[in-house]
């Protein structure tokens, strides 16, 4: 017993003399993400600047500047029909649920009516 406690001693000396590698190292792609930041930034910087002169392409104008009324005004139209949507059909399964009610007293009236009838028939 002690000697397997002194190669597990031995053992673990052993593995920290090993030295470790978890991932090979890689410059090339760390200056790749560094220039690819640098040209977006300048980018960025200078779509700031024309805005901020106000030299903005036609193309890029409108959508810096926001939705159009048009387009506002096609959003709240669609909101009030999803609006429209949802109540009609909470309205239908309301009245979806009076009917099936509805139906189970007919039914309890057509039973009780029956019986009535039996009853009648079988005192004559």
């Amino acid at each position: 017993m002690g000697s397997s406690l002194r190669l597990g001693r031995h053992a673990t000396r052993e593995l920290t003399r090993v030295g470790l590698v978890l991932a090979p190292r890689r410059g090339s792609g760390r200056w790749l993400v560094r220039w690819a930041m640098l040209a977006f930034v300048l980018s960025a910087g200078a779509g700031l600047g024309y805005a901020a002169r106000g030299e903005l392409p036609a193309a890029a104008a409108p959508a810096l500047l926001g939705p159009s009324p048009e387009v506002l005004q096609l959003r709240r139209e669609s909101e009030q029909a999803r609006l429209a949507l949802r109540l009609a059909e909470a309205r239908g399964q309301e009245l979806e649920r009076q009917v099936d009610a509805l139906n189970e007293r007919l039914r309890e009236a057509t039973e009780e009516l029956t019986f009535f009838r039996k009853a009648r028939e079988g005192r004559r």
